[in-house]
């Protein structure tokens, strides 16, 4: 059973998902390139500009996913069930296939970034999945790649709607819009200290230059290619399961003191949610209050939810 986890206004997170049984079936020939970024941007653009969750880096590997998505007014849970599951309806459907794309959802699935160092971390790790994966020498060569990592901040992301699964209505019919564009974002611990966007264009170059030298460096093998990666079937399974986000490198990982408060902290937070939830089950109300980050009731139920501690390691991202 997964533990239940707080939801917070401002979080930062590692969002990944991975395909049942290791299964290729994200393989991102064109037509999945397509179903991933339309599906993506029509998600974000469903929600209001102050609460639509801004994307910072992504990739579409053959078997997961990963997005470092800032999110704004808590509505991670949201934005996942409205993303995940029309991209897995609409991979099916390309693949000719029914049933669970996705594999059940963990905790590692949704890693929260707790410091700045691992933000750009989190940034560099999924720039570079490709290559660390030996597929390809650089990031921009990776179809499924999302952004050009020489110019993050600059290039639109844009795809038209695919012709298979989506309804063809335009807007005003209400269906979904002929074609989305948006574009990859800084994280808001860089801007809050003042860095620009060419600044920070320079550092993410330089960072994922020297992590693609580095893998390079290290790697005996030739890759693989794209045209290679590409004509495996999509009932492939990888030889070496990647079950843990962050197995590579402690560089991927935020610093151990941060991460030791934050888990001790949750584990507070989920005693405290868990008594609170039985009281409310119960139908009691009166003095009833649950804690910080809790989601599911205040979005199903409009439970009363308390403030953040601004002095909570949760927080960090807490501009109020």
């Amino acid at each position: 059973m997964t533990l239940p986890a707080p939801v917070f206004r401002h979080g930062l997170y590692l969002l990944s998902r991975r395909v049942i049984w290791q299964l290729f079936l994200l393989l991102p020939d064109q037509e999945a390139v397509q179903i991933f970024k339309y599906t993506l941007g029509a998600t974000l653009l469903s929600f209001k500009p102050k609460e639509r969750l801004e994307v910072h880096a992504g990739v579409l590997m053959s078997n997961h996913l990963h997005l470092v998505a800032y999110d704004p007014e808590a509505e991670r849970t949201n934005f996942l069930n409205r993303f995940h599951s029309p991209l897995a309806r609409a991979i099916n459907k390309h693949r000719g296939r029914k049933g669970r794309l996705f594999d059940l959802p963990t905790a590692k699935d949704k890693s929260s970034i707790l410091d700045r160092a691992a933000a750009l971390h989190s940034v560099v790790y999924t720039i570079c999945n490709p290559v660390q994966a030996g597929l390809v020498r650089w990031p921009h060569e990776w179809p499924g790649s999302l952004g050009d990592w020489r110019q993050l901040l600059t290039v639109p992301i844009v795809a038209t709607k695919p012709r298979q699964f989506f309804d063809q209505r335009g807007p005003d019919e209400g269906g979904k819009p002929e074609e989305v564009l948006y574009y990859l974002t800084m994280p808001r611990c860089f801007a809050q200290e003042g860095m620009q966007k060419d600044e920070y264009e320079a550092m993410i170059r330089d960072a994922v230059q020297a992590e693609c030298e580095r893998i390079h460096a290290e790697r005996d093998a030739p890759v693989l290619g794209v045209e290679a990666a590409l004509s495996l079937p999509t009932d492939t399974r990888t030889a070496n399961p990647d079950t843990q986000i962050d197995r590579d490198t402690d560089r991927f990982r935020c610093d151990p003191a941060r991460v030791k408060e934050f888990l001790d902290l949750w584990v507070e937070w989920v005693a405290s949610y868990m008594a609170v939830r039985k009281r409310w089950k119960r139908g009691e109300r009166e003095g009833v209050e649950f804690p910080p980050g809790t989601d599911e009731y205040r979005r199903l139920e409009d439970a009363p939810v308390a403030e953040l501690d601004p002095d909570s390691p949760f927080a960090w991202l807490h501009p109020d």
